[in-house]
C-alpha cells in the first residue's frame, strides 16, 4: 500500500517531505520494540495481545476479524482437550516475500493425554 505525503512531517528522527511517497510494509506490523516487548516471539499469553494491528485499524478494520479470533479460540480449546502439550521439532520455515509473514512449515507432535 503506497501513499503521498500531504506535509512535510517528522518520525522517529527522520523527515518525510511533502509530495514523498510512503509504503506501507505489511510484514513489519507488531514488530515495532518501542511497543512491544520481544516482538518476534510468539507469546500466546501476552497481556496486551488485543492491541495487535494483524486486523488493520480504525475503519481499515477487517470485518472478520472476531469470527477469525473466534475459530483460534475455539481450536485451540480442542486442541488442549484432546492433547497434553504441543511439541515443536524444528525452527519452523517462513515465507519468503516483503506482504505477510507466514509459517511455510514447522514440523509438531501432538501428544496425547
Amino acid at each position: 500500500m503506497r501513499r503521498t505525503a500531504l506535509e512535510d512531517v517528522e518520525m522517529h528522527g527522520q523527515t518525510i517531505k511533502k509530495g514523498d511517497q510512503v509504503a506501507m510494509w505489511y510484514v513489519s506490523g507488531n514488530r515495532d520494540e518501542r511497543f512491544w516487548d520481544r516482538p518476534n516471539d510468539y507469546i500466546i499469553d501476552r497481556p496486551d495481545a488485543r492491541r495487535h494491528i494483524s486486523f488493520g485499524f480504525g475503519i481499515h478494520r477487517c470485518v472478520g476479524n472476531r469470527l477469525a479470533e473466534l475459530q483460534l479460540q475455539i481450536l485451540w480449546q480442542e486442541l488442549m482437550e484432546r492433547f497434553s502439550h504441543i511439541e515443536v521439532l524444528d525452527e519452523p520455515s517462513f515465507s519468503a516475500g516483503g506482504f505477510v509473514k507466514g509459517y511455510t512449515w514447522m514440523p509438531v507432535v501432538l501428544h496425547g493425554k
